[in-house]
């Protein structure tokens, strides 16, 4: 007879006073159990949900089932992994509940309610570890965000530097260079690789250093831009920079450190240095200049008149500024003053006579040589050098008065040469100019004759007289001292270049060949000889003109293939 089974009361959690039913335990473990998977990083397949199983992995909210299959897989293989970063913490509290579990499914009634105690307990600090562990993790993830971000604004701002043609780079708040471009690099003589991370003392100068970290920290004191100039000592020597420097923000709103330009000016100060001398240069040429210079403006007055200008006139240049040009010029003049500002405004430059008043009331005689002053669009007024001829003009007057000019060719026959050259001679020595004469003979005349009669030699000395004309300027005396022989007398402010004058001759001689000569029926040359006197000589014109004429000759000599013999008589 089989003896009755003692009933036993089942374990039920519902037993234990304040615990809850075994239904809602069971979901409270489930949902932990999945809580304690999510933050592992570990997808729960399944929890008990309103009694019903949820796949998170195939379900609507994770979206497309075939790409999640394959998350699925790709998180089962990270398991191992995050069990390694579990703190031991939790994995002791997880230990100790499913051992209270056990325990109190074994217990005896009496211990239960102690067994609930403590079940509340390690729920309560397995809630605690898993916070924890979500703010651990969410810090985690806070930090990766940042230090991606961080990694994209750097390689954005490399890209930025790189693009730009001025020395750039940027730095982090410690001074550690993070990029550089390569004019920074070219600049300084060195590698990106020797830059990066290194600090402005590790790759520059120690005397540039203290000023740079001054210039670093007051910027990153008070975060804004910063612009100067400092001299850069680079592998070529030193160079002046500008100093362009920003502060930047890094993506989490703190200061990220500096971004710098670099703007080389070097060149430019030196241009400006080089500029420099030559304006102080032009204006003690100006100052210096025996030739009178003027501005005027546009309205007509006088903006600048150096003291040979002023001297010209009898005044001082103070008191010919502002004044207009038409008070210091006689009236029957003022219309051809008007006739030259009309051409300057068309942008004309040109030669004129001019008559001035002296102080004293005298009628002076000027060659005004002038152009335009242009200011943007707009005439801004004239530039003009002045040279005093009237002392030319009244020797001129009296040599007219006198008939001291050739007939055929309308020079100063040797009379009115020897004559107006005593006196440009007197004048030379006053205002301490050099003086060059040089003596021409005419060659092969005698064929040029015998050929084509004396009117064809007539001809060619007329061309002769027309090209010396065109060769030299108006100030230049220029004379037929009789038959084949010319003479012209120059004067300058400088030292003679008496070889330009000759050659231009010969050049001006060459084109009349070259474009006249067959019509004409005849070549023009001429043999020259050349004598000069320093602003300090003392030499009579009859001298000069005797020393160019011995030089003709050994000239021409030389020309014909003759050897030098006794020196000719003076000339005729």
């Amino acid at each position: 007879m089989i003896a009755p089974a003692i009933p036993r009361p089942a374990f039920s959690m519902s037993t234990i006073p304040g615990m809850p039913s075994p239904s809602i335990a069971v979901r409270s473990m489930s949902l932990i159990s999945a809580a304690v998977r999510i933050f592992m990083g570990v997808p729960p397949t399944g929890i008990l949900a309103q009694g019903r199983s949820i796949d998170f992995a195939s379900g609507p909210v994770l979206g497309n089932t075939t790409k999640n299959r394959g998350n699925r897989v790709n998180e089962k293989a990270k398991i191992p992994s995050l069990l390694r970063r579990t703190p031991w913490q939790l994995v002791a509290v997880l230990g100790l509940l499913a051992a209270g579990l056990a325990v109190a499914f074994l217990a005896p009634s009496r211990f239960r309610p102690f067994m609930a105690v403590a079940f509340i307990v390690l729920c309560g600090a397995l809630l605690v570890l898993l916070w924890r562990l979500a703010v651990s993790t969410y810090e985690g993830f806070q930090r990766t965000k940042w230090d991606q971000a961080n990694k994209a604004m750097s390689d954005y701002m490399q890209v930025l530097i790189d693009i730009m043609p001025n020395p750039a780079f940027f730095k982090d708040v410690e001074g550690r260079y993070l990029g550089t471009n390569a004019a920074f690099e070219r600049l300084l003589g060195r590698s990106k690789s020797e830059m990066i991370g290194k600090t402005i003392t590790d790759v520059a100068p120690p005397e540039i250093v203290e000023l740079q970290q001054q210039h670093d920290q007051a910027l990153l004191a008070e975060p804004g831009h910063h612009v100067y100039e400092a001299p850069l000592k680079a592998w070529d020597g030193e160079h002046q920079v500008i100093f362009i420097k920003t502060t930047y923000t890094r993506p989490d709103g703190t200061i990220g450190g500096i971004v710098g330009i670099l703007k080389d000016i070097t060149q430019r100060l030196r241009t400006e240095e080089e500029l420099d001398q030559i304006r102080r240069f032009s204006d003690s040429t100006v100052q210096t200049m025996t030739e009178g210079l003027v501005l005027t403006d546009a309205e007509g007055k006088f903006t600048f008149v150096n003291p040979a200008a002023a001297r010209m006139l009898g005044y001082a240049p103070s008191e010919m500024i502002d004044r207009p040009v038409l008070s210091f010029v006689p009236k029957d003049q003022h219309g051809l003053v008007r006739r030259a500002d009309e051409k300057r405004a068309k942008g004309i430059s040109d030669r004129y006579e001019l008559a001035f008043t002296h102080r004293d009331g005298e009628r002076r005689t000027f060659i005004v040589s002038g152009g335009p002053r242009v200011q943007g669009a707009q005439l801004g007024g004239t530039m003009a050098v002045l040279t005093d001829i009237t002392e030319r003009k009244k020797m001129e007057e009296e040599i007219r008065a006198l008939s001291l000019h050739d007939e055929l060719t309308g020079l100063f026959n040797r009379r009115g040469f020897m004559t107006l050259g005593g006196q440009i001679l007197k004048t030379a020595g006053r205002l301490k100019k050099s003086v060059a004469l040089i003596y021409l003979d005419v060659d092969n005349l005698k064929r040029i004759n015998d050929t084509g009669g004396h009117k064809m030699g007539d001809r060619a000395l007329v061309e002769i007289a027309f090209i010396l004309k065109k060769c030299f300027r108006e100030s230049d005396i220029i004379g037929r001292l009789g038959g084949d022989e010319f003479a012209v007398l120059a004067m300058e402010t400088t030292r003679m270049n008496v070889g330009s004058l000759t050659d231009r001759l010969q050049g001006k001689l060459a084109a009349f060949n070259e474009r006249s000569s067959a019509e004409a029926g005849f070549s023009l040359s001429v043999s020259a000889g050349a004598s000069t006197r320093e602003p300090d000589g003392q030499e009579a014109i009859e001298e000069l003109l005797s020393r160019a004429d011995l030089r003709m000759y050994e000239q021409k000599r030389v020309r014909k293939g003759l050897e030098p013999g006794k020196p000719p008589g003076p000339s005729k």
